[in-house]
Parts: structure tokens; sequence; C-alpha cells
């Protein structure tokens, strides 16, 4: 049996879903890794030499990587090291990437992050209070929709289609994990999901009537790209769930396709209205109790609209020439 004392450190091998899987007691320096039999640690993968980099102490006693005859070399807490060059190694332990194997270089003078509590029962109860909350916001939104005296079939498009959807996106990031994490990990997108699904949906209800009520037109506008912000986030934290060893790339890749997402819809909304925006527009008026923005007399709108002849008179040329050049092209 091995004990604590007797190891000088272990090398933990990561797999593709981030996790620690094979781990290698060190019990002597050098320790060389690569390919062949005779090395300390064998690594089973083609872009690693056959001898590809060794570990051991120098005259003073710290720990330096040697790279050996490798084309790849080595990446050192992500920094790259040719072949022939050493890198000392830091007391708390490193990340090596040899090829395509990540390992995680641990030693006796590491800082261990403090122990992680298990879930408390009030925990469990959150995910069952989130889906009563957004189930109620959901009937509220169809229900000032509804017509008087609509039946309870109109009823049935939330009450059975939102916990099939969500079920439906939840059991999707789950077969995901399946094939990653090699687990069914449904709780765990449904924790996910809920709050995020519930804050896209509070942003919706709240923002325009707020945006009525106090007169701020802007926070109207400002839904939309808060939505969109959102379910970015939202789309973030389940794929870093799926593939936790890849945050960063994840992370741009959302960000990425985010803003090219947002570019696209502005070149459309500017094409159809000549704005970046789309005017402030209610189906359902708040109450006229909850207006807290103050009146103003007849006159300033009728001011604020005059403001507005000008370009609607240019729009209306600009449409009355296109109509003329869509006649005359059809005529020839």
């Amino acid at each position: 049996m091995v004990h604590a004392e007797e190891r000088l450190a272990l090398i933990e091998c990561f797999e593709r879903d981030g996790r620690a899987g094979r781990t290698v007691d060190v019990h002597a320096w050098p320790l060389t890794l690569g390919r062949a039999l005779s090395n300390r640690m064998v690594l089973d993968d083609a872009y690693v030499a056959p001898r590809h980099a060794s570990i051991g102490p120098d005259a003073q006693g710290r720990l330096v990587l040697t790279v050996l005859d490798t084309a790849n070399g080595v990446a050192v807490d992500g920094r790259r090291h040719g072949a022939g060059s050493t890198c000392l190694l830091p007391e708390a332990g490193a990340t090596l990437q040899l090829g395509q194997t990540r390992l995680r270089l641990r030693l006796p003078g590491e800082t261990l992050a403090a122990e992680k509590p298990l879930p408390a029962a009030a925990a469990v109860a959150t995910p069952w209070l989130l889906g009563l909350a957004l189930l109620a916001l959901a009937l509220a939104e169809l229900g000032l929709g509804l017509d008087p005296g609509a039946d309870l079939t109109a009823w049935l498009p939330v009450v059975v289609g939102l916990p099939v959807a969500v079920a439906g996106w939840c059991g999707l990031w789950a077969l995901l994990s399946k094939v990653f994490q090699h687990r069914f990990d449904f709780a765990g997108h449904l924790r996910i999901t809920l709050p995020w699904m519930l804050a896209v949906q509070l942003t919706d209800a709240m923002l325009p009537p707020l945006a009525a009520s106090l007169g701020w037109p802007w926070l109207w506008r400002l839904a939309a790209p808060l939505q969109v912000l959102l379910f970015a986030l939202w789309l973030r934290e389940h794929m870093v769930h799926v593939l936790p060893a890849y945050r960063r790339t994840v992370t741009a890749a959302v960000a990425a396709a985010t803003l090219a997402g947002s570019a696209i819809s502005l070149s459309f909304i500017h094409r159809a209205t000549d704005s970046y925006s789309r005017a402030p527009y209610m189906s359902t008026l708040p109450l006229p109790a909850t207006r807290l923005a103050g009146t103003v007399p007849p006159s300033v709108l009728v001011q604020d609209m005059a403001r507005l002849a000008d370009p609607l008179a240019a729009r209306a040329k600009k449409a009355r020439e296109e109509d003329e050049d869509d006649g005359a092209a059809d005529e020839e």
C-alpha cells in the first residue's frame, strides 16, 4: 500500500470532459513522459513523441521540466516550450499540455480549494419554486391577451406546452452531457434553465410597462438587447456545464455568435425602418393608475409631432421614387 508521505508528486490526466481520470504516483525523480514503454509515464497519444519530456530536480533542488526530442513541444500553464528547452515548475504544481493530452502536476506545496458543500434542502426546492414562478408568469401574460369568455383549451399551450418545451430543451443538453461527460445530467441543466428563462421572461414582461409608466422610451428599447444578452449568457452556462475544460473557448464562441447575430439583426431593422431600433409598441396599454410620468399640455404634443413632418415627408418621397422605379422596370 502506498502511503501519502512516500508520494513526491501526483500526475493527473484529464479526460475530454475536463475531469481528472487516470492518475500516476511519483515516488522518485526523474519522471519521463512519452509513448515509448521505457518511460515512467506512458501516454497513448499520436501527437506525443516516444520520449517527449522529463521532470526532475536541478542542482538547487528545484523541479525542472526538460523538453526532449519532440516537434510539438510542451505547454506549461499555457506557455509553449520547444525541444531542448527547460522550464522551472512552480512549487504549487502546473498544468502540462503534451500533444492532445492535458496533465496536471500536483506537488506537496499546492494550496487546495475549500470543500464544496452539498446542496441543502432549500436548494433542492429552488427548481420547483422557479418552475412555478415561470408558469405563473406565462399564465398571467396569456391571460392578458385572451378574449373574455375564452374556454379552458386556450390555456393548454402554456399549461402543457411550457413544461414540455423546458423538458425537451434540458433533455437535448443532457444528451450532450452524455456524449461529452458520459452522464445524463438532466437535473443540472434544469437548474441552469429555470432561472435564466425566468429572467428573460421577466425582462419581456416588466420593462415595456415600466417604460410606459415612467415615460422612458429608451427603457423599452433596452428590453430586446437585454434579452439577447441574457440568452447568450444562458447558452454559455449550458455549454460550460457540458465542456468545463473549454470555458474560455466557449465564452469567445458565444460572444462572437452574439455580436454577429446582433449586427445582422440591426442591419435588417435599419433596412426596414431607417433606424437601428424599432418604435415603442405595446399591444396592451398599462392601467392609467400606473402612470408615474407627469402630463404635458397638448401644445407640447403638437410641437413634438411637427418635428416628424420632414422625416415622414422624406420617407414618403423615397417610397414614391422606389415605386416609380419598380413600375418602370416592370414596363421594360
